[in-house]
């Protein structure tokens, strides 16, 4: 599929957004660069189950002390030179 040029997405925004809702690839090139209009739905924004879980898991892990603190690129660097 031939992409947009932002000029042309933007003088039909209206179809671009219609051909995405009906399941269809929209492209936009700006520069070098090619870029996808993609509807995405409720679900896709939405914190699952199992990713509150880990959520609430590394919550507890910071409070009881299981965790490394970096306060600097060099504290970074020294913990990754570590592993």
């Amino acid at each position: 599929m031939e992409a947009l040029s932002v000029r042309e997405y933007r003088n039909n925004l209206a179809a671009s957004f219609t051909k995405a809702d009906n399941g269809e690839q929209v492209l936009i090139r700006r520069k070098n660069e090619i870029y996808a209009l993609v509807k995405v739905g409720r679900e896709d924004l939405m914190i699952t189950p199992e990713l509150q879980a880990r959520i609430d898991k590394a919550r507890e892990e910071i409070k009881s002390g299981k965790c490394v603190s970096l306060k600097s690129s060099e504290d970074i660097d020294a913990y990754f030179d570590s592993l």
